[in-house]
This record gives structure tokens, sequence and C-alpha cells, in this order.
């Protein structure tokens, strides 16, 4: 049995001690771990600084590349307002966040990011990931990073309300929260640029066994 793991670098790893390159992602992780205590070999699919429509690109590959195989899938999905796209020629991901400085970046976040886009495609994304892999029989976990998409106030469609309904039971989080809310509340180390460390993934883990044995 495999476990695969997508998101970006809350699930890649980047800051856990025993990362010392950007080109090694971490087994420290909580997925890395959940597959260490279920004796599991574990690949990584996440990339830091991607967006959810590249790890949902990512899920169905695998998906795809699976044949007879089983496997069990671990999702985080990320902040709603980073956007992925690619490029004309190769067809190679670039994605965009709104701490970029970059000409492309300035224009997206100015003239075409909206709230309800990010709310729109991030449950759409979170609902067909979700079908596929029940359709195929697969298990797997998903956890979130961005509350606002699941807020009922603002931003709001007929659309948005439906996919919220349909995805409601289909997220796992930590008491509540997201990952790096729930390290903040619980007292764990958490770096400069939002990564919970290596206490909160060992935490995390713990935390979610029981919910994988279910």
């Amino acid at each position: 049995m495999k476990l695969k793991s997508f998101g970006c670098s809350f699930i890649y790893g980047n800051e856990l001690s025993d990362t010392n390159s950007p080109d090694v992602y971490s087994k420290l992780t909580w997925p890395a771990l959940l597959a260490k205590h279920f004796d599991y070999d574990y690949e990584c699919y996440a990339q830091a600084g991607r967006g959810n429509l590249f790890i949902l690109e990512n899920i169905i590959s695998q998906v795809n590349l699976l044949n007879d195989e089983s496997a069990f899938f671990a999702i985080n999905w990320t902040w709603a307002d980073r956007f992925d796209y690619t490029q004309a020629v190769n067809d190679k991901w670039t994605s965009i966040l709104p701490v970029h400085k970059s000409e492309v970046a300035s224009v997206y976040y100015r003239e075409i990011h909206s709230q309800y886009r990010d709310k729109l495609s991030t449950l759409s994304y979170i609902k067909l990931a979700a079908d596929i892999l029940e359709q195929n029989n697969l298990p797997y976990i998903m956890t979130n990073m961005e509350s606002h998409v699941f807020e009922e106030r603002w931003h709001q469609s007929e659309a948005t309300k439906f996919l919220q309904r349909a995805i409601k039971d289909k997220i796992t989080t930590f008491d509540g929260l997201n990952f790096l809310d729930w390290s903040r509340k619980n007292g764990y180390p958490v770096s400069k640029l939002w990564h919970p460390l290596d206490q909160a993934h060992r935490a995390a883990s713990e935390f979610l066994i029981n919910k994988v044995n279910s």
C-alpha cells in the first residue's frame, strides 16, 4: 500500500528539521508520519508555492497512473487566492501568489482576481477530487487551509451553496481549525513563514490516526 500526499509547502515540509535542500521533501510531515505508522510506502507530490488547480491536476494524474494498484491519498488544499496556469509553449506550470511582485501577479491581483472566483473554483476542485477518488474506491483524507470558502455570508451563490453542502463531510479539520491555526492554538512552534514545525506535524499525525482508521 502506498500513501500519496498532495499540497503545497505544508505537505512538502518546508523548514522541517530533516530538510536542508529545497529539492528534498521532508519525511517528518503529518502525511509521511501517517505512512510510517501504517507501514505504507510514502510518495510526496506536493510542491511549495503551488495552488489548488495544480494540486487537483496531480491528484487526477496519480489516480490515472494507479492501474490496479491501491493507494491512500492525503491532501491538503492550500490558500484559495493562489493562481496556477500553464505556459502556452510547453504546458509548464506557473503559480502566482499575492506576495509576488511580478508584472503578471500585479495585473492578476489588480484586475482579475476576486474572492468569489477563489471560493467557487476551490469548492469545485475539492468536489471533483472527492468524486474521482470515491468512484475509484480510493481512500483519502482531505484537509484545507482556506476557511473562507466555507463561510456562508459573503461572495455566495446557489452554486457555492450546492458545493459547500456536497463537500461538507469530505474535509477533515483539526478541531474545527486548519493545520496552521490549530498549531498556533496549541502552542506548537511555527516559523516566520507560517510553517508549523516538527512538533506540530507529530501532533497532527497522532490526531489524524483515528480519523484515518475510521
